[in-house]
């Protein structure tokens, strides 16, 4: 009787030693410890779970910004940055006297050729 209940024992344990390593192969297979593709590892008292997340966002950029560019022609006159200028022998500040035009995007252009 002793006989048999050892080979029992044996029996089970080495049913229960092959299915865990049948699963073990299946988990390693799957990229995971166990959490269905999480990956998990404990380390020194703390537990580290690593995942793969896909974010989607849809984000709007204005790209359509009114931006002058130094040099070019807007509204009758030419756009020189906010920058004084030099016309018949004195300095005008930008935005300063007759030749600075006001433009609908908010900025001045040199008006006087």
């Amino acid at each position: 009787m002793k006989t048999q209940m050892i080979r029992g024992l044996i029996f089970v344990a080495a049913v229960l030693f092959g299915l865990t390593a049948a699963l073990s192969v299946a988990d390693a297979r799957r990229g995971g410890g166990g959490h269905r593709g999480g990956g998990g590892h404990i380390s020194r008292g703390h537990v580290g779970v690593h995942r793969n997340v896909n974010v989607h966002r849809n984000i709007n950029v204005n790209r359509h910004i009114n931006r002058a560019v130094v040099g070019h022609r807007y509204h009758g006159g030419i756009y020189y940055g906010h920058v004084r200028r030099y016309w018949h022998g004195r300095w005008w500040a930008y935005g300063v006297g007759s030749c600075w035009r006001w433009t609908p995007d908010g900025y001045y252009v040199w008006v006087c050729f």
